[in-house]
């Protein structure tokens, strides 16, 4: 009787600490989808724009800078769970696309030699 007492307290307490993540649930899978949106856009670019002669930093700072308009909707969906914190997140999410971007750069040298 005791153990199934404990259990059942356990699965509460369980769905209890996940509700969040079912409240969030749509917002999290447009959080990603546009993440994916956000990448796609970066590596197009990085590739597009790489002369294979300047920085690939210099390179990944161009790409993250024409993919702009995904990356603010990633920062606006973003702030939509945190906004006391949109500050941090603007700038962590456009550092973070510089350096994919910078990353999709070296690759594709490393892929054409």
């Amino acid at each position: 009787m005791r153990f199934l007492s404990s259990t059942a307290v356990l699965a509460v307490l369980c769905v209890a600490a996940c509700a969040p993540a079912y409240e969030d649930g749509h917002l999290s899978r447009a959080i990603n989808q546009q993440r994916v949106i956000r990448d796609n856009c970066l590596s197009t670019e990085a590739v597009s724009l790489d002369d294979r002669r300047s920085p690939a930093e210099a390179i990944g700072r161009a790409a993250a800078s024409a993919c702009t308009a995904q990356n603010d909707k990633l920062i606006q969906l973003m702030s939509t769970m945190d906004r006391s914190g949109e500050l941090h997140i603007t700038d962590a999410v456009r550092k973070d696309a510089v350096v994919k971007a910078t990353s999709y750069v070296l690759n594709a040298r490393a892929q054409a030699r």
